[in-house]
């Protein structure tokens, strides 16, 4: 197992030796070789336009729920795109996440809420009532036992971060963290096997936790020249898990998505999304910007946020015969 003081790896890892694939063809290539290509967006050609997209995640049944807070709804969507249904809120959802029993929690300023299923909501919990700081949410996740929160204060790279722990049930809330440097009041979290993982993009690493807040372990450096490394202002935006465990991250400001394993060794490019889109946008908000991913069950479909153009991209495996 790799020590956490150890950063990258520079060779390539053999996916025999990590049980992990490494791209989707059936021959090796470069870690620096994108192993995706950008197809169609879902969005573009609704009937109702997202109003102001800010984030999504996955099912466990593959569908999409979309935050939209002009809307004030959470909106479900067919994996290949189109409306299923809209699960309209009294508050402006800025994060969201579905669990695996059906469950989803959903978080606005100083409040969460835990939908089931069909939008319906169960519970909901406020900063006021649980003592927990009102930030803005920027990201959600749940384990078996608890729900984590991250809400962010300030502005630009001074905007500080903290980490809640609520019970399933919103019942009670304990802050875990504090002072995390995530950018734009912008900080990731995901969950597997009982540990955390948040992007602190502002420092350019991606950290380990218990649920307590103790850290386990860090990685990531600032390298605007490697690959290997994270570039523009502030990366890694996002996290998320892929099918085999690799963990994928997202760079705003470039539209890059790579895979790592759980300990920080690069595994390879998965490839880029809009690019020039996010560049066009102010430099500050295209380098600091939610990048929401998410990943199919086997891998091939890789569903990034756009942020500017209110559109969710879709990266599918190249063809054998234009993998460069």
């Amino acid at each position: 197992m790799m020590k956490p003081s150890v950063l990258f790896m520079r060779t390539v890892i053999l996916p025999v030796a990590l049980g992990l694939a490494v791209g989707t063809g059936a021959s090796a290539q470069s870690a620096d070789a994108p192993t995706h290509e950008e197809v169609d967006p879902i969005g573009l050609d609704d009937d109702e336009p997202f109003q102001n997209l800010v984030t999504f995640c996955m099912t466990e049944d593959e569908h999409l729920l979309a935050c939209d807070t002009g809307a004030r709804a959470v909106r479900k969507l067919a994996p290949e795109g189109g409306t299923l249904a809209q699960w309209k809120l009294d508050f402006a959802p800025h994060a969201v996440h579905a669990c695996d029993d059906g469950t989803v929690y959903v978080a606005g300023q100083g409040l969460v809420a835990k939908l089931d299923r069909t939008g319906r909501v169960q519970a909901r919990a406020t900063a006021a009532e649980l003592g927990f700081p009102a930030g803005k949410p920027s990201g959600i996740t749940a384990t078996d036992e608890d729900v984590f929160l991250c809400v962010g204060f300030g502005w630009s790279l001074r905007s500080k971060s903290s980490v809640v722990r609520l019970d399933r049930d919103l019942r009670t809330a304990k802050t875990i963290l504090q002072d995390l440097r995530g950018c734009c009041q912008r900080l990731d979290i995901v969950a597997k096997d009982g540990a955390l993982y948040i992007a602190e993009n502002a420092r350019y690493r991606v950290l380990k936790c218990d649920r307590d807040g103790t850290l386990l372990a860090k990685w990531g450096r600032q390298d605007r020249v490697n690959i290997e490394g994270f570039g523009s202002c502030c990366n890694p935006m996002n996290l998320c898990f892929g099918p085999k465990g690799e963990l994928y991250t997202a760079e705003s400001g470039l539209g890059r998505i790579k895979r790592y394993t759980p300990h920080g060794e690069f595994l390879g490019l998965v490839g880029h999304v809009g690019v020039d889109r996010f560049n066009r946008a102010g430099r500050l908000a295209a380098s600091c910007s939610n990048i929401s991913i998410a990943i199919t069950k086997d891998g091939s479909r890789v569903y990034v946020l756009d942020f500017k153009d209110n559109l969710i991209r879709v990266l599918a495996p190249k063809k054998d015969g234009d993998k460069r």
